[in-house]
Order: structure tokens, then C-alpha cells, then sequence
């Protein structure tokens, strides 16, 4: 009876420890955070405010400022008042803390003006700030949650911290408009509470999760809400994107002109099977599905040659493209034979830096795209013959006969040709007369959700659920991550 026990306790032992095992192997389920950290004004340069000396701030509702470096716990600094404008100065060692030019505190550590408790009326607006030159810049926009004020070793950073249905308030109708359809606004709030948790540790070293910027997503606070962008949170709160049971990185732009592109193609990071291209027949009609933008081949030229490419004048292009139609690389032929290649990106992005410079559908705003040919027209010169009749002459090089009756070419490696009249010497490019024009599609990266879209999508009477699982392939939505 003995022995039986004994065989019993090592299977259940046994047992444990496979399930143990088994467990172990099980990926762990994230958490969705409950809190935010948003750098407002940082030292990154992919920040809208940048390097301050100095910040204004006022509040508005039940607030505190506390010195989040006193000993032995948070020492209350001041109760400020609805109204009141307060500073913030950075110092060498630290920051202090000014109202109505009077010092209330000198600190080595963080100041944060923080909710006594927490209300949907609370706010900080940031009034505006002063870098080291001593130069102005207004912000003017208020915060929910609290404001913590740090020395990042050369400035003031300001970061935002608040709730993760609150942050999103402020992105969603930053990132689509508030008029949209909801269930589009439904698959933003999604994507961007995805992104935030799969990407919470991107900028943690400068003391924050998030830029509110581009960079990451761009983020308005209070100023930006809108009703129905905060319906579309609060419908959808808790509920993020998975693969594999884990958190996705929820990329998206804005239209993709007809074709969504494989994450490789544009960051050349290894393949991710849910952010794979493919047709996109939802993003052709809006935004800037379509565009196009005319420049002289001259213009061309100028252009290469500033990005520290020599070459002479333009007889040809060449578009190598990836099967979404995008452009992988430019290759430009000039009159003498001579070659070089640019990137899609790069090419465009001499006519628009970032894409992102010049916002209308008559300039160049991505790398789908397609020459139109007809437009790069012969260079045509006209030289008087025997008969001395004007006759027409095309091609880049004018011959001459010798006296032995052998031809040379004229200038064959110069861009220009000289002409010799009545009024003296006059310089004729060698470049095509005409204009060549582009024809595109798309504006932003490709990757992921297109947010026009995902309009479109809505507008047809697609829900939310049917627009995520589209653009990114094999994922679930769920609710089991909350914390």
C-alpha cells in the first residue's frame, strides 16, 4: 500500500512538472497599461517642441504640485489656482519652480502637477516655452491627467501622463477626422491602442512611451477630441490586435493608392506575416489616391545632381517596381551614356522631403508611381541646309564635315550647344525641350491599415472587425489583455 502511495505522489509530482513545463512554454499574455507617458516637449529632434529653458503652464480643476524627489515621500509644493500661470526653469543640476516671479521650489528631481483626484474636468494647458537663446515658442493647447517636468541633462522635457482611453481621446480624431464613419473611427482606436502596447517600451530610456508626433502618433490632448472619436474609444476599450497570441505593431497610413506594400519592402526588417501587401481596392478614390506632378528635365537634373550625383542631360528613365507597384529604384540615363540608380524614396523625396512638405495632390507624394513618357519629347534643332532652308535636326550631338569630308561631333560631352548668329553667341541646351510628368498614387508608407480605407470600408457598411482583419492578415481582436 505503501509503494502504491509512493507511485502515486512521483506521477502527481511527475504531472506538475510537465504542466509546469507545458505553462512555461505558453506565451505570456500582455497586459493593456493603464497609464501613458507622452513626451509633449522633449530633446528628440522628431518632436514638435524642442529643447526649452524654460515652460509656462496653468490648470484648470483639483490640482497639486508635488516634488516628486522630497524625502521621505512627494513634498506638496503648491495648491495652484484656475488662472494662475506658473513656470518651470531647468538648471544645471535640476529645475525650479516660479509664481509671479517668485521662487517656490528648487529641486534636483521631477516636478509634476499632478490630480488630486481624477475627473474628466481636470487639465494642464501648456501656454508655451522658451528654449536657451531665449526665443518664444506658444503652444496654447491643455492636457488631461498630470504633467511631470524633468532635467533631461540639457533641457526641460514635459511629458503628459494620463490614461490609455484618455491619450487615445486625444489621437484618434488627430489621426482620422471626427465626421467619419464610426466604424472606421472603431478600427483607429483599435490599431492605436495596438500600437502603443506593442511599442510601450520604444522611448522608455528618454523617460516616456510615445512622442505625439508622427513619429509614433500624432496626439492633440484635449484640444483635438472630438465626440465621436471618444465613442469610438470608449465602444472599443480593452480591445487590442493579436498574432500568435501577442500585441502586433498596428502600423498604418494614410491612403495607399490601390495596393498595400510588405513591411520588408519599406523598412528592409525581416518579413511579419500580418503586414503583408495586396490589392487595396477601397483606397483609390479618396485623399490622395491620385496625383501628379510636372517638372522640366532640367529641373530633374538640378535636383540629382544637389543630392551629390553627377550627371549630364537626362535622355531616359528606367522604374524598377516591386509587385505592388511601387517604385524600388529610379535609373537615370543621360545623353553621354552614363548612369545612376536612386531608391523610389529617394528620387521622389527631391521633389517633396518626407513626403510630407508639400501636402496637395499636385506634387510628388510617394514611390507608387509611373512616368508619362510622352511628355519626354526629342530634343529638336534646326540648321540651315544647302538649299538654305531651315531643316530640323534631332538628337543630342550637331556634326560638322571636316575638309578631309569626315564628320565630328560638336561639343559631344558638353550639356550645351553654342550657336553662332548676328547678336553674338547664344547657348542652346542640349536637354529635352519638354516637361516630363508623374503619376501617382498613395500617400504614406503602405504598410498596414490605410485609414482612407478604412473610410471607404465604413462608408460600404463594413464594421470594424471586417476592416482590420483585411489590412493586416490573420489576426484576431480581442478583449483578454486587460489588466
Amino acid at each position: 500500500m505503501a509503494g502504491l502511495k509512493g507511485l502515486i505522489k512521483k506521477m502527481l509530482i511527475l504531472t506538475v512538472a510537465v504542466f509546469m513545463v507545458l505553462v512555461s512554454n505558453i506565451p505570456a499574455l500582455a497586459e493593456i497599461p493603464e497609464k501613458v507617458r507622452v513626451g509633449i516637449i522633449t530633446s528628440n529632434t522628431g518632436s514638435s517642441y524642442l529643447n526649452a529653458a524654460s515652460v509656462t503652464f496653468s490648470v484648470k480643476g483639483n490640482y497639486q504640485i508635488i516634488d516628486l524627489a522630497a524625502i521621505p515621500g512627494d513634498e506638496v509644493i503648491a495648491i495652484p489656482a484656475e488662472g494662475e500661470q506658473w513656470k518651470v526653469f531647468y538648471l544645471p543640476g535640476g529645475v525650479q519652480v516660479y509664481q509671479n516671479e517668485n521662487i517656490q521650489k528648487i529641486t534636483t528631481g521631477y516636478v509634476m502637477v499632478q490630480e488630486v483626484n481624477h475627473s474628466s474636468e481636470n487639465r494642464v494647458c501648456l501656454v508655451g516655452y522658451a528654449n536657451h537663446e531665449g526665443q518664444s515658442v506658444n503652444i496654447g493647447k491643455w492636457y488631461r491627467g498630470n504633467m511631470e517636468f524633468r532635467n533631461s541633462g540639457a533641457a526641460l522635457t514635459v511629458i503628459n501622463d494620463l490614461s490609455m482611453d484618455e491619450y487615445l481621446y486625444g489621437v484618434v480624431p488627430r489621426e482620422m477626422s471626427d465626421g467619419w464613419p464610426l466604424e472606421a473611427l472603431k478600427a483607429q482606436a483599435i490599431a492605436a491602442r495596438t500600437y502603443t502596447v506593442a511599442n510601450y517600451n520604444k522611448r522608455i530610456v528618454e523617460g516616456f512611451n510615445v512622442l505625439d508626433t508622427k513619429y509614433d502618433q500624432a496626439y492633440g490632448g484635449f484640444n483635438s477630441e472630438g465626440d465621436n472619436a471618444a465613442r469610438a474609444v470608449n465602444e472599443t476599450t480593452g480591445k487590442i490586435i493579436v498574432y500568435a497570441q501577442k500585441p502586433i505593431s498596428a502600423v498604418y497610413h494614410s491612403t495607399s493608392g490601390g495596393h498595400t506594400e510588405d513591411n520588408e519592402n519599406v523598412w528592409g526588417t525581416t518579413p511579419v506575416p500580418y503586414l503583408r501587401g495586396k490589392p487595396d481596392p477601397c483606397s483609390t478614390n479618396h485623399g490622395f489616391a491620385d496625383w501628379t506632378y510636372t517638372v522640366s528635365l532640367d529641373d530633374v537634373r538640378n535636383r540629382v545632381i544637389q543630392t551629390g550625383n553627377q550627371i549630364g542631360p537626362i535622355n531616359s528613365f528606367t522604374l524598377e517596381k516591386l509587385p505592388s507597384g511601387r517604385v524600388k529604384s529610379v535609373i537615370i540615363n543621360d545623353i553621354n551614356g552614363n548612369t545612376i540608380t536612386m531608391t523610389g524614396t529617394g528620387f521622389g523625396q527631391m521633389f517633396n522631403p518626407g513626403f510630407y512638405t508639400y501636402l496637395s495632390s499636385d506634387n510628388f507624394m510617394s514611390r507608387l508611381f509611373d512616368i508619362k513618357t510622352d511628355q519626354v519629347m526629342n530634343p529638336s534643332y534646326y540648321v540651315i541646309n544647302s538649299l538654305g532652308q531651315n531643316a530640323p535636326v534631332e538628337g543630342t550631338n550637331l556634326y560638322a564635315a571636316t575638309d578631309e569630308g569626315t564628320a565630328v561631333v560638336l561639343n559631344e560631352t558638353s550639356a550645351e550647344f553654342y550657336i553662332a548668329s548676328a547678336n553674338g553667341i547664344s547657348v542652346c541646351s542640349k536637354s529635352p525641350a519638354g516637361m516630363v510628368v508623374f503619376e501617382g498614387h498613395g500617400w504614406g508608407h503602405g504598410v498596414g491599415m490605410s485609414q482612407w480605407g478604412a473610410y471607404e470600408m465604413a462608408k460600404q457598411g463594413k464594421n470594424y472587425l471586417d476592416i482590420l482583419s483585411f489590412y493586416y492578415t490573420g489576426v484576431q481582436i480581442t478583449s483578454d489583455y486587460n489588466s
